[in-house]
């Protein structure tokens, strides 16, 4: 497989507990306790369309408050007693870390978001990095990789305590489905998977690839049929992003925004029966034979936008658009200003954000192209149009 509003701030508590742990790991005169807090509370809600999850507004549990009176920790003392009193302190900043980890964080409103690779985001560097210049250009979601090596709660403490909303991507078939039945052993891997990235503090599991090959011997099978297969795929995962109090998304082919019915197995109504977002990967370079939508992104992607907000009003429309250079020579366009024109059309089509996708993770288009939107957004905000 192939967003620009303020990052919220964290809630002053958490702010004010990573200073008393900072000050106690420069000094060491001080004991950090903290707890791990729970995930946060599900309410299910019913609704004609869907059963829709809502995290409540629960606040994380309150780190107590230190003794008044703490034994000095200092040069004075035996080393062995230092030593005993520094490992004290790494296990509670151990639990400091575990609770950031789980920490409830709300889901935008709208998403601006880009994706990491697994081994991308396994780098603590590099991922520091990405959320640096995710907060400085107004991102505010990263989707990673779920499959390789879960994300620790350092990790995900690095993405939490910066505001950073974060969502599991999992691949489901590899390059689609190859056999006529989903193989069951396969599809209690991915239910595996789910429950291990919401037990690492992921909000959001994100399944790709849950489609049927693109080949010819497959296609002889009959439409109605491997719905069937699919959907009995998307309620396993649904349950149990359910019994786990995440939500549940999708990635489908932009094409499928387009037609009505495709042989390889995903149709956008049906989807919407059992994900709370879609992202259609609308990249304008993916509509081979069609060189009119592979120059024109701006009216590509809104015209996918449109079409699935029109058909599943019920389900959010989260668009994957392109920030790679594939065939963008045909717009006569730059890439940041490729990118920028899918901005403006998620915006236009009134979608609920988008997710720039690089198999490489290079965004230095991306950050240039968002530093022009907001540029403008600022701009119209000084001068808005008269009336």
């Amino acid at each position: 497989m192939q967003e620009m509003t303020q990052t919220k701030k964290l809630p002053f508590i958490f702010v004010a507990a990573f200073v008393c742990l900072y000050g106690s790991m420069t000094c060491l005169g001080t004991t950090v306790a903290s707890n791990a807090t729970e995930h946060s509370s599900v309410v299910v809600q019913k609704s004609p369309h869907l059963k829709t999850i809502q995290f409540a507004n629960t606040p994380p549990t309150v780190p107590p408050t230190p003794p008044a009176e703490v034994e000095p920790v200092g040069t004075n003392l035996p080393p062995a007693k230092r030593g005993v009193d520094l490992v004290r302190f790494m296990k509670k900043l151990r639990e400091f870390q575990i609770s950031m980890a789980l920490l409830p964080i709300a889901r935008p409103n709208f998403i601006r978001g880009i994706y990491l690779t697994n081994n991308t985001a396994m780098q603590l560097k590099t991922l520091k990095h990405f959320v640096d210049q995710s907060q400085k250009n107004g991102v505010n979601t990263l989707v990673i990789d779920a499959q390789g090596k879960m994300l620790t709660d350092e990790h995900m403490s690095i993405i939490k305590t910066r505001g950073l909303f974060p969502v599991a991507r999992i691949v489901c078939f590899e390059l689609g489905l190859k056999n006529k039945f989903p193989d069951g052993n396969h599809v209690n891997k991915i239910l595996v998977l789910m429950e291990e990235s919401a037990k690492a503090g992921f909000r959001e599991i994100q399944l790709d690839y849950i489609r049927y090959a693109d080949y010819k011997e497959l296609q002889r099978l009959p439409l109605k049929f491997k719905y069937e297969q699919i959907n009995g795929v998307l309620t396993k995962a649904r349950n149990k992003a359910n019994e786990l109090g995440v939500e549940l998304s999708a990635d489908v082919f932009g094409r499928i925004t387009l037609n009505e019915n495709d042989h390889i197995g995903q149709k956008l109504e049906n989807f919407g029966q059992f994900v709370h977002t879609l992202y259609p990967m609308v990249y304008p370079s993916h509509y081979y034979g069609d060189p009119a939508k592979i120059a024109n992104p701006y009216g590509t992607v809104k015209e996918g936008v449109e079409n699935s907000k029109e058909r599943i009003p019920q389900t959010r429309i989260v668009a994957y658009i392109q920030g790679f250079g594939m065939s963008i020579q045909e717009s006569g366009l730059s890439l940041s200003q490729y990118v920028y024109k899918q901005f403006k059309a998620v915006d236009d089509a009134k979608g609920d954000g988008w997710v720039v996708w690089n198999a490489r993770n290079d965004y230095s288009a991306t950050w240039a192209a968002l530093r022009h939107y907001q540029s403008i957004a600022q701009n119209a905000k000084l001068n808005p149009p008269k009336l």
